[in-house]
């Protein structure tokens, strides 16, 4: 199937190979966030809402912060999630993006950011 497009250099839905989708991006889209954004890639939505507080840093690393994603996947998304607690993809996303987090930020003090 996809050999026949790349022969064309283009692709399925006629852009060709090089060619991105339509972007968009619109900040400040949640109100009720301390930060956010909405992003749309052709026909791909993504929201994304940031809260902060404040919280006393681990007894054993006074200098440090928290960063704790939280991925929800309501079935507005997708037919396969389900309303309720998170499920196993949510909660694997999230665990990613914490790892990716604590691995870009993990050796940044909480003073560093002041």
């Amino acid at each position: 199937y996809y050999r026949r497009f790349l022969k064309e250099n283009c692709r399925p839905d006629g852009r060709e190979l090089g060619e991105f989708r339509a972007t968009t991006v619109n900040i400040g889209s949640i109100s009720t966030a301390d930060g956010s954004a909405l992003v749309k890639l052709g026909n791909t939505t993504v929201i994304c809402g940031v809260k902060a507080e404040f919280a006393a840093p681990p007894v054993d690393a006074p200098d440090r912060g928290y960063v704790v994603p939280n991925v929800d996947l309501p079935p507005l998304c997708s037919s396969r999630f389900r309303t309720g607690p998170p499920g196993e993809e949510a909660q694997v996303t999230s665990q990613f993006i914490a790892d990716v987090v604590d691995n870009l930020l993990g050796f940044y003090t909480v003073t560093s950011f002041v």
